[in-house]
């Protein structure tokens, strides 16, 4: 990729595109239900084994492990401070 190619990728209109990504998941999901985005989860899987095939290492998965357990901490906090109002 070039100078101007790398440019016009950074300036692009951003919105637009996550309102794309959505409209384009929301017909997904319109027409093949769950199995879509479980068929996505699966070909990315299979990408990473393809570039790492240890993946995931025992550190990928404690990371994850420890990011799931901290959304649950911070949802449960919001849950406890919306449920005392």
């Amino acid at each position: 990729m070039d100078q101007a190619g790398l440019r016009q990728f950074a300036r692009r209109d951003w919105a637009a595109a996550a309102a794309a990504k959505l409209d384009y998941w929301a017909e997904q999901y319109r027409g093949h239900g769950p199995a879509a985005a479980r068929q996505a989860a699966t070909q990315l899987w299979l990408h990473a084994r393809a570039v790492q095939p240890a993946f995931p290492t025992d550190i990928d998965r404690g990371r994850d492990l420890a990011d799931h357990l901290d959304v649950r901490e911070r949802l449960d906090r919001a849950a406890r401070a919306l449920s005392s109002r």
